[in-house]
C-alpha cells in the first residue's frame, strides 16, 4: 500500500524528505503521489510544506499544530493529536516565519531554566520547523502617524499581529493619508517584518460606519459585487407583469386576493416570507406561508448562483446589511413588498386543534402582499386590539394568534427547548455613531412568526424525506450523554434540586422541566437567563447537511430552511430541488447523483460563511460597546458576573455591555475552583455566575476592543 511506504520512507530518513527525493525512491506518478500526500496531510498523517517538504507526524520529533500569538511577540502551538492536551510556548526566537493562524511543523524542546537545580520538574517549549500553511491570507489595518511623524504605520486590527512592522510593498500606488483603513494581502513575513500588498482602502477610522465595515473586511466578508453579478442581476430582474408566459403558469394556484402580509422589523427591506391564516371550520386552521421565489431569478451556474454560493448568507451589522444578492433583487423584483404582484413558492398546511399538521402542500404561485406590517405594530395589537389595518387583516391576525398558541403547546410538549434570550440592541445616530446599547426580547409577534416558520420548514424537509430523495437538511446532534449530566451538575452549585433521576436527566423531554425548575427555584431572572445561556455551551451547534439526523432544540425528526432564500443560500438550495421534485418532477438517476454531490459541497461552504457572519455580527457589537463606553471612563455600574475563569470574571451590565475584571484586580492568593467555576479570594469571597457586583470602568479601549472593569469595595 503507497500510504505505508511512503510512512516507511520517512521513518527511514529521520521522518522528513523533500518531495522530489519521495517522487524518485517510490517511483511513483507526480499527481498521484501529490494527491495522496494532500489526503495524508488532511488526516495529520503527514505535513506538507509549501516549499514541498514531507514530514511524518505525531512520531518524535516532529508534531503538527496551530499557532496562537500574543501581542507582545511570543505564541502557543495546538498539537493536533491532543487538542484537550496544554499548549507549548514558543518564543519569539523560535517562530521560524509563523504567524497566528498558521498550521506549523513544530518540534518540542526542553527549556533550560532549571540546569541550576535539578529538583525543579522539566519545562517544555516548541520551536517552529516549517510553516506547513498560511490560513490568514489578508489583514486589515489603520494608518497611524509614526512617533517622529516621519512615516505612515499600519497597524493591523488584529492585535496577535501587532508586534510585527509591516511593509506595504505597493505603497506608491496609493494616496495614504493617517487614519486611513486598509484591506491587504499578506505575502510573506521575515523575523519580525510582515510584508503585505494593499488591495484597497476601505475608508477613514474616524467614521463610525467605516469602522464597522472594515470588521466586514477582516472577516473576509465580501461588500462589493462582481460587475458580471450586478449586470446579470439587472438583466434578470423582470417583474411577473414582464413575465406574462410564467405569470398565466401560476394562475391555476394564485395567491391574489388572499389576505396574505409580511410582518418584520421596522428597517427591514428583504421581505421574504409573508403568511396568511384561516379558520376553516371549529377543528381546523390553514396556514399559509408564501417565500420568494428566488430561485426563478438565480439559476444554477450563473453569476449570481456562484457568488450566492461563495456569499453564503446576508450578515447583518447593526444598521448596515452586505447581501448575499444584489439590491435590485434583495429588495427589489423578489422582495414581497406591499401591493406588488410577486412569485413565490407556497408551503400551505392544515392543523387541528392539538396542533398536528393533517394536510401540506408545496406548489409554485404568484401573490399581492395587503400589508406590510411589523413587529412592532402586530405586538401593540395583540396587547391593545389598535392597528392602522383593514378588518380583513385584523381578522387574519386574530385567527393567527390562535394558531401560534396551539403551535406553541405541541412544540412543548413534544420537548422544544424553550428559553427567552435577550440580545443587545445597538441605536446609532445618522453618522452611525452609538447613542445608546440596551437589551430587547422577543415579543408575540416575534415568537408567532418563528412558529410559522418552523411549521413550514418542518412540512418541506418532511416531503422531501419520505420520497427517499437527495437534500440539504439543517442538523442540531442529540448533546452527549456526559455533557447533559456535566449541565445538570453545574445546577447543584446554585441549589437547584430539579427533581430527576440520572436517567431522566439524559431524556431530552425533561429539559423544558428543567428549564421550569430554575425559573421557580431562581427568583433573579437575570440568573435565569444566564442558566438557560450555560445550557448552550454544552450543546452542538446547528449545520447544513446531506443526511437528515433531526433537530434537538426543536425536537424535529426532519428539518430544514426553506423561508429565507433571499438571504440564505440553503434556502436556494431547497427552493431549486423542491421544484425539480414536486414541480418537474425530474428524478433521474444521474441528477439525483449531481444533486447529492452538490450539498455535500455547499454545505461545507455555507457553515462556513455561516459561521464568519455570527463572528463579524459579534466583534460588530462588541466595537460599538467599546465605543459607547469610552466616555462613561471612572463611572461606576451594577453588574452581574457572566461567568468565572482563571484570568478573570467576565461582567455584564444591565444593558447587556460586557466586560473583564481581569485576575490581577483580585486579590494576591485568589485561587479558580473548575468543579464550581468559580474564583475564591483567600478572605474565602466567592465569585462567580449570576452573582450582583459593584464595578468601575477603567478602560474602554477601541485598538484592543476590549472593556476593563475592577470591583468597587
Amino acid at each position: 500500500m503507497m500510504e505505508t511506504k511512503i510512512i516507511n520512507l520517512l521513518k527511514k530518513h529521520e521522518k522528513k524528505l523533500p518531495l522530489t527525493i519521495l517522487e524518485r525512491n517510490l517511483k511513483a506518478n507526480s499527481n498521484e503521489l501529490l494527491n495522496l500526500l494532500k489526503e495524508m496531510d488532511e488526516q495529520n498523517l503527514i505535513a506538507l510544506t509549501p516549499d514541498f517538504n514531507v514530514y511524518l507526524i505525531d512520531q518524535e520529533p516532529y508534531f503538527k499544530g496551530h499557532v496562537k500569538m500574543h501581542p507582545k511577540g511570543f505564541g502557543f502551538v495546538t498539537n493536533f493529536h491532543d487538542l484537550e492536551g496544554d499548549d507549548f510556548f514558543i518564543p519569539p526566537v523560535n517562530l521560524n516565519n509563523a504567524i497566528s493562524g498558521d498550521v506549523v511543523v513544530y518540534r518540542i524542546q526542553k527549556d533550560n531554566y532549571q540546569e541550576h537545580d535539578p529538583a525543579i520538574p522539566p519545562r517544555f517549549k516548541a520551536g517552529v520547523a516549517e510553516v506547513s500553511s498560511r490560513e490568514k491570507e489578508f489583514l486589515v489595518g489603520e494608518l497611524k502617524k509614526s512617533s517622529d511623524e516621519k512615516f505612515l504605520d499600519l497597524i493591523p486590527t488584529d492585535q496577535s499581529l501587532s508586534s510585527f512592522r509591516v511593509v506595504m510593498v505597493n505603497k506608491k500606488d496609493f494616496h495614504l493619508d493617517a487614519n486611513l483603513l486598509l484591506k491587504a494581502k499578506i505575502l510573506r513575513s521575515e523575523g519580525r517584518k510582515l510584508f503585505v500588498r494593499i488591495i484597497k482602502v476601505i475608508g477613514n477610522a474616524l467614521k463610525a460606519s467605516d469602522r464597522i465595515i472594515a470588521i466586514a473586511e477582516e472577516f473576509n466578508i465580501k461588500i462589493d459585487f462582481n460587475k458580471n453579478t450586478l449586470n446579470e442581476a439587472q438583466k434578470v430582474a423582470l417583474t411577473p407583469d414582464n413575465q406574462s408566459e410564467e405569470l398565466n403558469k401560476r394562475t391555476k394556484q394564485s395567491l391574489i386576493g388572499k389576505t396574505m402580509v409580511t410582518i418584520d422589523g421596522v428597517d427591514s427591506k428583504d421581505l421574504d416570507d409573508s403568511i396568511g391564516v384561516e379558520k376553516i371550520d371549529d377543528q381546523h386552521y390553514r396556514l399559509t406561508v408564501a417565500i420568494a421565489d428566488v430561485a426563478h431569478y438565480v439559476q444554477p451556474k450563473t453569476f449570481l448562483d456562484k457568488e450566492a454560493l461563495m456569499r453564503g448568507n446576508s450578515t447583518y451589522l447593526v444598521d448596515t446589511v452586505i447581501p448575499m444578492l444584489p439590491e435590485v433583487l434583495s429588495n427589489g423584483v423578489c422582495s414581497l413588498n406591499p401591493n406588488e404582484k410577486k412569485f413565490v413558492l407556497v408551503c400551505e398546511m392544515v392543523f387541528d386543534l392539538t396542533g398536528k399538521m393533517v394536510e401540506k402542500q408545496i406548489y409554485e404561485s404568484v401573490m399581492i402582499s395587503v400589508d406590510r406590517l411589523n413587529y412592532n405594530q402586530v405586538n401593540e395589537y395583540y396587547a391593545t386590539k389598535t392597528i392602522s389595518a383593514s378588518k380583513e387583516v385584523q381578522t387574519m391576525l386574530n385567527h393567527a394568534f390562535e394558531l401560534h398558541h396551539i403551535l406553541n403547546k405541541e412544540r412543548i410538549a413534544r420537548g422544544t427547548i424553550n428559553f427567552e434570550i435577550r440580545e443587545p440592541k445597538v441605536i446609532l445616530d445618522d453618522n452611525a455613531n452609538v447613542v445608546e446599547i440596551s437589551s430587547r426580547t422577543s415579543g408575540e409577534s416575534e415568537k408567532l412568526i418563528e412558529n410559522f416558520m418552523v411549521s413550514a420548514n418542518e412540512a418541506v424537509a418532511t416531503t422531501i424525506y419520505e420520497k427517499e430523495l437527495p437534500f440539504i437538511y439543517r442538523n442540531h446532534g442529540r448533546p452527549e450523554a456526559e455533557k447533559l449530566l456535566e449541565w445538570y451538575a453545574t445546577l447543584i452549585n446554585f441549589g437547584i434540586d430539579v427533581k430527576l433521576t440520572d436517567k431522566q436527566k439524559l431524556d431530552p423531554k425533561n429539559l423544558n422541566h428543567t428549564l421550569k425548575q430554575i425559573d421557580q427555584q431562581i427568583t433573579d431572572p437575570l440568573e435565569v437567563e444566564l442558566l438557560n445561556l450555560s445550557l448552550l455551551r454544552y450543546m452542538d451547534k446547528a449545520k447544513y447537511g446531506l443526511i437528515n439526523i433531526g433537530h434537538f432544540g426543536l425536537a424535529s425528526k426532519c428539518y430544514t430552511h426553506f423561508t429565507s432564500p433571499i438571504r440564505r443560500y440553503s434556502d436556494l438550495i431547497v427552493h431549486r430541488y423542491l421544484k425539480q421534485y414536486l414541480v418537474k418532477q425530474e428524478t433521474d438517476a444521474w441528477k439525483l447523483e449531481q444533486n447529492a454531490a452538490f450539498v455535500e459541497k455547499a454545505s461545507l461552504i455555507i457553515n462556513d460563511t455561516e459561521q464568519s457572519s455570527i463572528d463579524t455580527e459579534r466583534e460588530v457589537i462588541k466595537v460599538c460597546m467599546v465605543e459607547y463606553m469610552q466616555d462613561k471612563v471612572g463611572q461606576e455600574f451594577i453588574g452581574v458576573v457572566v461567568t468565572a475563569l482563571k484570568f478573570g470574571t467576565f461582567i455584564q451590565l444591565e444593558n447587556m455591555v460586557e466586560g473583564l475584571v481581569h485576575i490581577s484586580e483580585f486579590p494576591q492568593g485568589t485561587s479558580y475552583n473548575e468543579k464550581s467555576q468559580s474564583l475564591i479570594t483567600p478572605q474565602n469571597k466567592i465569585y462567580k455566575m449570576g452573582d450582583k457586583v459593584k464595578v468601575k470602568l477603567i478602560k474602554a479601549d477601541l485598538p484592543t476592543r476590549k472593556i476593563d472593569f475592577q470591583f468597587v469595595n
